[in-house]
């Protein structure tokens, strides 16, 4: 009876920290780059509270042939949310790119799932200015000037700092709470993985969601068996961030999992960077895709 009440103790004091604790939002200006194709501008901004709010614009320069890139030379520059991935300056980069490119990482996981094409898409410099007078005369990717891309780079976290590429960049989109769905579709997903609900948890996904190979079924699979080995789950979302676009939303966090054993022991322990890309469904939003990096904000 005494291991029971201790049993039943634990539980609660557990189940208070995971609603106080399961998400939270980032407070901090965090930096986002954001591109009007429409325009052919690019802005540097701050995520803060409830709004994106752009700090300063330049010209850019775009690819050759208008749309959204579908393959491999199409001269056409992707539309999306992305993130840069790394940076390269002279003399491992190539003169034409001037003194700095930014890596982004196109075909994201949602432009792979579409059978999208397609390699080295960066935001770069030139070296040849009279380019930056052309809208558009790149190969599809996006391009500034050597002062503009020094500026921009200083503000971005490699792995952390998205650029947003839109056909138009509208006002509704710099709201935090463009699409109100998408906060409760993250609510309810963090919420029963926490609470162990298998169901709703892999009723957040959409069906044709793929991790490491297994399909929805498989991974339903995967994901009851942790159920079972683990007593408790606990998962904390940090520096949560909401991103708009007209093709699907992004949420980014820092994912902090701990686990415990049935035993009582520590199970499995871990704090990254997480993306979910959610697409609309059997009218609702699901998670089409997510990616895991240990890359995380200070």
């Amino acid at each position: 009876m005494f291991k029971d009440g201790l049993k039943f103790l634990s539980a609660l004091i557990f189940g208070a920290l995971i609603t106080s604790s399961v998400s939270a939002r980032a407070h901090d200006p965090f930096p986002v780059v954001l591109v009007d194709k429409a325009k052919n501008q690019i802005a540097l901004g701050t995520y803060a509270g409830d709004h994106i709010e752009i700090k300063k614009q330049f010209h850019v320069t775009l690819g050759k042939m208008r749309g959204d890139k579908e393959v491999e030379k199409d001269l056409k520059t992707p539309e999306g949310v992305y993130f840069f991935t790394g940076k390269l300056t002279p003399p491992s980069l190539k003169k034409k790119f001037g003194n700095m490119a930014l890596m982004i990482n196109y075909p994201n996981p949602i432009d792979q799932m579409a059978g999208k094409t397609g390699y080295d898409i960066m935001l770069h410099a030139t070296d040849d200015p009279p380019r930056l007078k052309r809208d558009y005369d790149s190969e599809g990717c996006v391009v500034v000037d050597n002062p503009e891309i020094e500026e921009i780079s200083k503000e971005v976290k490699l792995g952390l700092t998205p650029i947003i590429i839109y056909p138009e960049l509208k006002a509704e989109y710099l709201s935090v709470g463009a699409n109100p769905e998408v906060q409760k579709a993250f609510d309810q997903w963090l919420g029963a993985w926490n609470g162990k609900d298998l169901n709703n948890y892999i009723g957040s996904y959409a069906k044709s969601f793929h991790y490491n190979g297994m399909g929805i079924s498989k991974y339903r699979d995967y994901k009851s068996s942790l159920n079972q080995k683990y007593a408790q789950i606990h998962v904390k979302a940090e520096n949560l961030r909401f991103y708009y676009h007209p093709k699907y939303d992004v949420v980014s966090f820092t994912q902090v999992y701990e686990s415990k054993l049935k035993t009582g022991a520590k199970g499995f322990k871990s704090a990254g960077t997480k993306h979910l890309y959610f697409v609309k469904e059997e009218g609702g939003l699901r998670i089409a895709n997510e990616s895991y990096s240990t890359v995380k904000e200070d």
